[in-house]
């Protein structure tokens, strides 16, 4: 028995999707099990898996790292064969399912009575939307228009940039405050 479980354990999956740039915080093995969701969570609609996978990854460097921390645990769970077998049924790694079986599997997630679970799959589900609709691009498959009062592009944020605060100036005490 042991020996099964940790030959389930190591059992790989599909690794066939690539990132085609460099990752900020998803492992390179939890990147095909995103892509693999933003596949389902987006399917019908003109959106490229592995540019959502790409623009997730974009967007946690903005969160916490207790937040990164658990996407990747996230990940990790969803494509392991003991976490399958336990939690949706399926001893296969997600990303060896076809696609009825992944939307089983995560409309298993969505049902569940673990909170837990429930919650990873909402978060990974509006991820993988906000990531797609939050480019212009989309927005005609939505019959969006887009903003009616344009938008300036903010400037980036870098070390040294608009956020930047000098240490030594915070510290000091404002003149424009009464002491």
């Amino acid at each position: 028995g042991v020996g099964g479980v940790l030959v389930l354990a190591v059992w790989p999956g599909d690794s066939s999707a690539r990132p085609t740039r460099a990752l900020s915080l998803i492992p390179a093995s939890g990147f095909p099990v995103l892509v693999a969701v933003a596949a389902r969570v987006v399917q019908g609609t003109t959106a490229r898996p592995i540019e959502i996978a790409h623009r997730v990854d974009d967007a946690l460097r903005f969160t916490f790292p207790e937040a990164q921390k658990d996407l990747n645990a996230v990940l990790g769970l969803l494509e392991n064969a003991v976490g399958g077998l336990l939690l949706r049924g399926s001893a296969r790694p997600f990303t060896l399912l076809d696609g009825a079986q992944q939307d089983a599997a995560l409309h298993r997630w969505r049902d569940s009575d673990l909170v837990v679970l429930r919650g990873a799959y909402h978060a990974l589900r509006k991820l993988c939307l906000a990531a797609h609709y939050a480019n212009a691009a989309s927005w005609a498959e939505v019959d969006y228009g887009g903003p009616s009062i344009p938008k300036p592009d903010p400037p980036p944020i870098t070390s040294t940039g608009s956020l930047y605060v000098d240490p030594a100036k915070a510290a000091a005490p404002s003149e424009d405050l009464p002491q």
